[in-house]
């Protein structure tokens, strides 16, 4: 019997290096487990109180702040059933000496002297899809795209919905592999190899209505720059991410000057911003842009030495 637990973390933040804990503490673990290749439907998922204040940065990217998780369980209160769950398995971690160094920080700071490695094995996702997948991006949202596996659910990140996706992505990349062929070819031939159980559902993990309209923004301005398909004579931008980001891609004429050119980008961008998002989500993204404008200009002012206006 094999066993294995997805696992990942959300945290207070990281050091300046971007790569090491620092001061920083786990805030979330979300453990899968599967048995034999198969989800055995046992999760692990645990919002820790950090003691120490979570960055802006960090907030932005899974949603969390410390006064959410004051009065939440502490590392070393929930350290020996974390331990137990994962225990003896082979952990799925994606950029795993992220994660592992900063339950190796716990484990250090609440007197314990066995690592991460003494209580499992290890597996970085990452270097195995380095290995199966060469030449592409391999973080878990492109993963996901690629493996056919739905993160449409995924607008914030959270320790415990991603531990799910890294599972179904894991089995989707080694699926029908006999003798583990690394090659595109190898785990791509047959198609997707791993289909979502029927009545599964991930959960919907909320946003704010301004960083909806705001994401929506961002993801109109780059499907205008890229050539995605063709339909007839005409060339189509858009993305993978679904045929609402599809539109006319807009090339600049010969004789066009760069301000004609941007206005029909800007034109073509809002008529796409009106399709996809409602009246209070305009409204809210334009409250936001606006915000974003002034704070650049109030940076703006100070680094150059001009009194604000």
């Amino acid at each position: 019997m094999k066993r294995q637990v997805a696992l990942d973390t959300e945290t207070t933040g990281r050091a300046n290096d971007g790569t090491t804990t620092g001061d920083h503490r786990i805030i979330e673990i979300g453990c899968v487990e599967m048995v034999d290749r198969k989800l055995t439907g046992r999760e692990l998922q645990i919002y820790l109180d950090p003691e120490r204040p979570v960055d802006p940065e960090a907030t932005r990217v899974h949603g969390m702040t410390w006064d959410m998780l004051k009065g939440k369980p502490r590392f070393r209160d929930i350290a020996p059933a974390f331990i137990d769950f994962i225990r003896g398995s082979e952990l799925l971690i994606h950029n795993a000496k992220f994660d592992t160094a900063f339950m190796d920080r716990e484990f250090a700071l609440m007197g314990l002297h066995e690592r991460t490695t003494d209580i499992a094995t290890v597996t970085d996702t990452v270097a195995l899809a380095l290995k199966l997948l060469p030449g592409h991006q391999v973080n878990l949202d492109n993963l996901c795209n690629m493996m056919g596996v739905s993160n449409k659910h995924r607008t914030k990140h959270g320790a415990l919905l991603d531990a799910q996706l890294l599972a179904e992505v894991y089995l989707a990349m080694t699926g029908g592999q006999r003798a583990f062929d690394l090659t595109v070819e190898s785990a791509l031939s047959e198609g997707p190899a791993w289909q979502r159980p029927q009545g599964f559902k991930l959960p919907v993990m909320g946003v704010e209505t301004a960083r909806h309209a705001m994401h929506v923004h961002t993801m109109v301005g780059l499907a205008q720059g890229v050539k995605f398909k063709s339909e007839g004579e005409t060339t189509m931008a858009g993305s993978a991410w679904g045929p609402e980001y599809d539109m006319p891609y807009l090339e600049k004429g010969k004789e066009e000057d760069k301000k004609a050119y941007k206005a029909r980008l800007k034109a073509q961008h809002d008529e796409q911003l009106a399709k996809l998002l409602s009246a209070p989500e305009q409204e809210a993204l334009a409250q936001a842009l606006a915000a974003d404008a002034a704070a650049y200009k109030e940076w703006e002012d100070r680094v150059l030495g001009r009194a604000p206006k």
